[in-house]
């Protein structure tokens, strides 16, 4: 298995980072927005990742030597087991030409990074992570965020005090980015302040006062040279001590590039961000640390469905001889009556739901060209123009547009939209709305008149523009926007009319309040902009050559946006299907609200449900292309894409729990309950050597208070708590490997743990099992790859059934023709089994367990995730079993026990991880619950015990919390229940210290002492 940084982040438990790593407000963007669960994971897994790079292993500290950043690299690589990295860049000696790129990408990064020989290992480049996600997902949200959480571990001196820098390649997405940032900084204490890279000074002095300096600049501008619209990268250079963040980091993605080249030396010593929609680049798939691409967008229904229409525009492809005009107004024909169709769809729903200026956008029609010239035999644009225009002036057949319509509605009656396991009827039987559909309904719909006639246009200042309107009509319906509309007046529209007014302002600006219905251009406009209103892209003569890929992704991303309700992202049934959980989520210890959300009344809930049926079509992305297989391959490498992303294996239920037999009462399950509590008394001891407190006490004495309240913002008790702690060192360890160089990085090190909270037991309590507040919640989120989650479903439900006797069949029989269960069930309840086999799988019941089936694994199934895939856990639930079937264990009277999943569970015991300084939570791999009379034990049980390198750490956890003098301390529960907590790192061949042994065990047995 190829680990990715994903794999990488995910590895380290979140919760359990050091709280200087952790997140200040993760949940919060503006007093406007919230982030989406994604975009928090997002966030989380960059901590974590930051983390595993710049402390785990090698703890970053202010004047390290380099030896230490060059073995911390080494570090990082070593993490992506198995992942084969090319070296980034090698010299290519089979060829001495003077412009070879890759030579000169070598020579422009040797100049920086020593060359092992004639390569640049992948190892010096690893310091770098990339965020897909997918156009519309909020990536610019994360990048903010990701800024802020930067600049407040630089305040914990976590990493290196280096200046942050945006680089984004187009004007229009620097505009779009400092709008965010103005909605971020709104009403904040520490506000992004934006500075022009040009305007800073060679030497950073480092990040002052309240405000996060952020430099930016255009990406596309940076260069080897300086002149009026290029900056030399070699000028701003500062050692590569840099940490960039790269917007729309897919241009010039290849490795060979130069540009891409100056990010790298820019950042080469501190940390490259690459963030995009579209990553094709293996190194920046592998170096990916949250994937949320298009494919995820669409299957979490967030977005528009696909769907790539049998027609072609086939006729507009280069060809010598004459041109079928009957074939281009056809397919021309069919776009324009989808158009129509799906304005009219919104139209009819706004009507009958009474909201008028709320539901759903304005559908618009997108054609992107492959050329613009003027060229008259090779000009996609004009060819497709031209025949709008014949169009528009009435120059078509009834037999024609009948036909159009009739292969429209065959095409669209079994369609079979991406993502989508079913074929089905986009137009759900609404077919008579396009068969009594009219010229002159076509043209009102689209081109905002109900009479034939010829086009004039309007056009803009910044020549850029051309708008299109009817004579007879009040407002323009086409718009087209290339580098310079010069030739195309001069020339192609020489006989056309232009209307007295030149628009001031950018129609393109100005889309979302415009009632202009088709958009016309080539690549220069398919990325930089936001719209909720494609619902038809066209592709004349693109997606045929080998940058396909790239840039139909991309331009597909522009067109999946939905929203059905202001501030409502997502198809209308993922709306409404949120907003009637909101009631349960407000009970949600963390729950905050969704980005910019807004509160659905009853009435109007209950009107848009009965529309349900209605909004297929205005929820679709419509593509019609010149080469439908060249857009179809494509788009089945984003079904492949998703056919590797997991989807929620469904069917798992909890086990009865056994009643206690002198009472008849189901057993409760307990867990223990803290509280976090402030207390010097219990802190754990901080190491360092002698040399270096002798160093801190006498530079802390030197130091008046008003100094520390000024300048470094301490409170008064902080000042005292650490004058107490240096001067009785109560709380320090002497050490003598441990030194700090900087004595500001030791004292906020200091000041972190007298300000650490600690976790002390308050008793127990029943485990949560309510919605969203589950404490054991790992087998509601078991995930699978889409083509194992038919078969896996079904042998669940026939494991869960078990194995059908002779005698029952009767009584199965009668249920199936009372309707009590339907032929499927019944079929699974027949071809019951225990236990069944699939893919390297077993999936089975065991007596006694929480919730049922189990599936066991191993490390090499990673197509299914959360399940139980460690040796040591298999061999010890074998163990269990075996024991189970030959112990009838009377000396209790009901027992059940679960498996503890560390990354999503909430069963824990804290203890002080020296490592990192800080209180973590030892989640054990599995909890037990036993009971008789008044008498109940809680046993956690790790088979991994000795192979943890903090286990005996953890184990100090346990005693200060549940023992007493070396015996277990008694909980009370309901009174007159007495309740003992027991740990065991469960090995076969146990070995440990006297003084620790006997939380070691290999026989089962022990358990239930």
């Amino acid at each position: 298995m190829t680990s990715t940084l994903e794999e990488i982040a995910r590895s380290v438990h979140y919760d359990e980072l050091p709280e200087t790593w952790r997140i200040d407000d993760i949940y919060t963007f503006s007093e406007r927005k919230r982030l989406y669960d994604y975009q928090r994971s997002a966030l989380k897994n960059a901590a974590c990742a930051l983390f595993r790079y710049y402390q785990e292993k090698y703890d970053w500290q202010p004047s390290e030597p380099e030896q230490t950043d060059e073995r911390r690299k080494r570090n990082f690589r070593a993490l992506y087991t198995n992942a084969q990295f090319s070296d980034i860049v090698k010299y290519d000696t089979r060829s001495n030409r003077e412009k070879n790129k890759q030579n000169e990408v070598f020579r422009i990064l040797s100049e920086y990074i020593t060359p092992d020989g004639a390569s640049i290992q992948y190892h010096q480049l690893i310091n770098r992570m990339c965020f897909w996600m997918a156009t519309g997902s909020g990536k610019t949200l994360v990048m903010i965020k990701l800024i802020e959480y930067l600049h407040f571990l630089q305040q914990r001196n976590e990493i290196p005090n280096y200046p942050i820098l945006i680089l984004a390649p187009s004007e229009h997405l620097l505009k779009q980015i400092r709008q965010t940032v103005d909605e971020f900084n709104y009403a904040r204490d520490a506000a992004i302040d934006l500075i022009a890279l040009r305007s800073m000074q060679r030497a950073h002095q480092g990040l002052l006062g309240d405000t996060i300096p952020v430099y930016y600049h255009r990406s596309d501008n940076i260069s080897d040279v300086q002149k009026e619209n290029r900056t030399d990268y070699q000028t701003y250079e500062r050692d590569g001590k840099w940490f960039i963040l790269l917007d729309e980091a897919h241009k010039g993605t290849k490795e060979d590039s130069k540009r891409q080249a100056y990010y790298t030396v820019m950042s080469r010593n501190g940390f490259l961000f690459n963030f995009s929609a579209t990553f094709t680049d293996p190194k920046d798939i592998a170096t990916t640390v949250k994937k949320y691409n298009l494919a995820e967008f669409i299957k979490e229904g967030r977005s528009k469905n696909i769907y790539l229409n049998e027609s072609e525009y086939d006729a507009f492809r280069y060809r010598r001889e004459e041109v079928n005009d009957t074939e281009r107004k056809k397919i021309v024909l069919k776009s324009l009556i989808a158009l129509a169709y799906i304005s009219m769809r919104v139209e009819a729903l706004r009507d009958s739901t009474g909201l008028r200026n709320d539901l759903y956008h304005l559908p618009l029609m997108l054609t992107l060209v492959n050329s613009v010239n003027t060229d008259i035999h090779r000009n996609d644009l004009r060819a497709f123009f031209e025949t709008l225009r014949s169009i528009a002036s009435g120059e078509i057949t009834d037999e024609l547009f009948k036909t159009a319509k009739e292969e429209l509605v065959s095409n669209w009656e079994n369609a079979e939209l991406l993502f989508s396991t079913n074929k089905q009827n986009i137009l759900d039987g609404d077919e008579k709305t396009i068969e009594e559909m009219t010229v002159a309904k076509l043209r009102k719909m689209v081109f905002l008149s109900t009479r034939k006639g010829a086009l004039q246009y309007v056009r803009s200042k910044d020549d850029k523009e051309l708008a299109f309107q009817m004579k007879n009509a009040a407002s323009p319906f086409a718009l087209i926007r290339i580098g310079s509309t010069a030739k195309w007046r001069n020339n192609l529209l020489a006989n056309y009319e232009e209307t007295t007014t030149l628009q001031e302002k950018s129609f393109f600006d100005e889309l979302e309040k415009r009632p202009i219905t088709i958009l016309m251009g080539s690549r220069s406009f398919f990325e930089s902009w936001d719209s909720n209103r494609p619902n038809i892209i066209n592709y004349i003569n693109i997606g045929v050559g080998s940058d396909a890929k790239k840039f139909v992704v991309q331009s597909i991303g522009r067109g999946v946006r939905i929203q059905p309700l202001p501030s409502k992202r997502g198809r209308l049934q993922q709306v409404l299907t949120k907003d009637s959980n909101k009631k349960a989520n407000l009970k949600r210890r963390n729950y905050q609200p969704s980005q910019g959300e807004i509160k659905l009344d009853d009435n109007t809930k209950a009107i848009l449900e009965k529309h349900l049926d209605k909004v297929l079509p205005i929820e679709t992305l419509f593509i019609f292309a010149t080469n439908r297989e060249a857009i179809k391959t494509v788009l089945e490498g984003l079904k492949t894409e998703r056919d590797s992303s997991f989807e929620l294996l469904p069917g798992f239920e909890l086990e009865q729990r056994p009643r206690i037999k002198s009472t008849r009462v189901k057993m409760p399950l307990l867990v223990p309950e803290y509280r976090a509590v402030r207390s010097s008394q219990q802190l754990p001891k901080f190491t360092m050597n002698e040399q270096t407190l002798n160093r801190f006490k006498r530079w802390f004495a030197a130091t008046s208070e008003s100094v520390f309240i000024v300048r470094d913002r301490w409170t008064k008790p902080q000042i005292d708590g650490l004058e107490k702690m240096i001067t009785q060192q109560s709380h320090i360890e002497i050490k003598p490997e441990k030194h700090y160089n900087q004595l500001s990085f030791l004292q906020s090190r200091l000041l972190h743990h007298i300000d650490t909270e600690i976790e002390e037991t308050r008793g127990v309590r029943p485990i949560k099992e309510t919605e969203g507040q589950q404490d054991i919640v790992h087998f509601r989120q078991i995930r699978v790859q889409e083509k194992y989650l038919n078969d896996l479903s079904k042998k669940i439900r026939q494991v869960k059934a078990g194995k059908t006797s002779d005698e029952e069949l009767p009584a199965l029989f009668k249920k199936l023709e009372k309707d009590l269960i339907n032929r499927e069930q019944l079929a699974d309840i027949i071809d019951g089994e225990e236990s069944l086999e699939h893919e390297g799988l077993t999936i089975k019941k065991i007596a006694k367990h929480y919730y049922l089936p189990i599936i066991l694994g191993h490390k090499q199934a990673n197509f299914i995730q959360h399940i139980v895939k460690e040796r040591s856990e298999i061999d010890f639930l074998e163990k269990l079993e075996e024991w189970t079937a030959q112990n009838d264990n009377g000396r209790w009277d009901a027992w059940m026990f679960s498996k503890i999943d560390e990354s999503l569970d909430n069963i824990y015991i804290p203890y002080f991880n020296s490592k990192v300084h800080s209180y973590s939570r030892f989640l054990p791999d599995f909890i037990f619950w036993m009971c008789k009379d008044n008498q109940y034990q809680i046993v956690f049980v790790d088979p991994k015990g000795t192979t943890h390198t903090n286990a005996y750490h953890k184990i100090d956890g346990y005693k200060e919390l549940f023992e007493q003098s070396g015996q277990p301390k008694l909980f009370t529960y309901k009174k007159n229940q007495k309740v003992s907590i027991k740990l065991l790192l469960f090995n076969p061949e146990p070995t440990a210290s006297k003084a620790y042994s006997r939380y070691w065990t290999n026989n089962i047995s022990t358990i239930f002492d």
